[in-house]
């Protein structure tokens, strides 16, 4: 991922109350993990960072991913200066 977080925690209760300035918060690039009962339940983070997790973990991504390490492991490399 693009970014390190201090990542904060926050109820449910306090999220209700507070949601307006949260949300100000994680657009401007904190992010929370909000708990129920104590437990981790949920993470907010800005839409960027959602955007690459979201991405980095779609099937076609990880397929892609996977095969190239396996033609990595096996020297089938191209060089960089090589590439059109």
């Amino acid at each position: 991922m693009g970014m390190e977080y201090d990542v904060a925690e926050i109820g449910i209760k306090e999220l209700k109350a507070t949601a307006s300035s949260v949300i100000d918060e994680v657009e401007s690039g904190s992010a929370y993990v909000v708990t129920r009962r104590g437990r981790p339940a949920a993470v907010l983070l800005p839409v960027d960072e959602a955007e690459d997790l979201v991405l980095a973990n779609a099937d076609e991504f990880v397929r892609q991913r996977r095969l190239a390490r396996a033609d990595h492991a096996k020297r089938r490399t191209v060089r960089l200066e090589d590439l059109d």
